[in-house]
């Protein structure tokens, strides 16, 4: 029952800032900056109630959850309702779902907050940590993952097609990749005692298969656009911006934890590809 009222709570919370980022964006003719200033007012909303409640992770499905509202919004306003464009939609907002429900999935109540918003409130000066809280945590995610929409503006308007299928298959392969190692992962938590490492299904052959399939993902949302706007090749940019967070911020705090925690780790690191689904590679102690 805490799980599920302070759910609702939050679920109070996004719909409070989604709709003072309606009403704050309005004056706004251009679509793109319209959604920017939604986006923007939104998070900050978000931020003030995680300030409220000592707790970062109010902020944490903001992540998935905006881009399905921003996305249908963005289609209906374009009148985007071609073939290619609704599969293109429903596939994005499989996502969006997708990752909302493995994060109600982790999320038990409000005592609940991602070790890494923890460690960098630990080790920020108390001085800084208001300025690293919101951009840090907050804004940053919010600008990568609208840097990684920018694609579906050019979709909505028409330029997409058959060739847009090969980037919506590369975007279902990155979906797949999420769902099974979180279930694999999930698993693996549930029934293992502390300090062993994962080893099995797509934990095998890559260390950060979840990491893997995120950024297979927006590079399919950019692939789906490029063959019709070409001209628009730098809008590649929100899928580098989100590859450079998993690979310099995400990644390295991750590794170094399991590393702290895990002693087997070590090897695991040894035998297997940091991101890529290589085949293992033995130690020479194993062969």
């Amino acid at each position: 029952m805490k799980k599920i009222k302070d759910l609702t709570v939050i679920l109070f919370i996004y719909v409070l800032a989604f709709a003072l980022g309606y009403f704050s964006c309005l004056y706004f003719e251009n679509i793109m900056l319209r959604l920017f200033m939604f986006d923007t007012v939104a998070t900050v909303v978000t931020f003030v109630f995680s300030v409220s409640y000592k707790n970062s992770s109010v902020y944490d499905a903001y992540w998935s959850v905006t881009p399905m509202i921003m996305s249908v919004w963005l289609f209906i306003i374009n009148k985007a309702f071609a073939p290619f464009q609704i599969l293109f939609l429903v596939v994005f907002n499989v996502w969006s779902i997708r990752l909302t429900a493995n994060w109600i999935t982790v999320f038990t109540d409000f005592s609940y907050e991602d070790w890494r918003y923890k460690k960098f409130r630990d080790e920020t000066p108390k001085i800084f940590w208001p300025l690293v809280n919101f951009f840090g945590i907050h804004y940053m995610p919010t600008l990568v993952v609208f840097l990684g929409m920018l694609p579906l503006f050019r979709i909505a308007e028409g330029d997409i097609g058959i060739l847009s299928v090969a980037g919506i298959l590369v975007m279902l392969w990155g979906i797949g990749l999420e769902f099974f190692a979180d279930r694999q992962m999930h698993g693996f938590l549930n029934s293992t005692p502390n300090g062993d490492v994962l080893r099995v299904g797509l934990w095998k052959y890559s260390r950060h298969p979840n990491y893997l399939g995120e950024i297979s993902f927006w590079l399919g949302a950019y692939l789906s656009m490029l063959p019709y706007a070409v001209d628009y090749w730098y809008y590649g940019c929100g899928f580098l911006s989100i590859a450079l967070l998993f690979n310099i911020v995400s990644i390295p705090l991750m590794e170094k934890r399991q590393l702290s925690r895990r002693p087997q780790y070590s090897d695991y690191k040894k035998e297997t590809s940091r991101l890529l689904l290589w085949k293992k590679r033995k130690m020479a102690s194993e062969k």
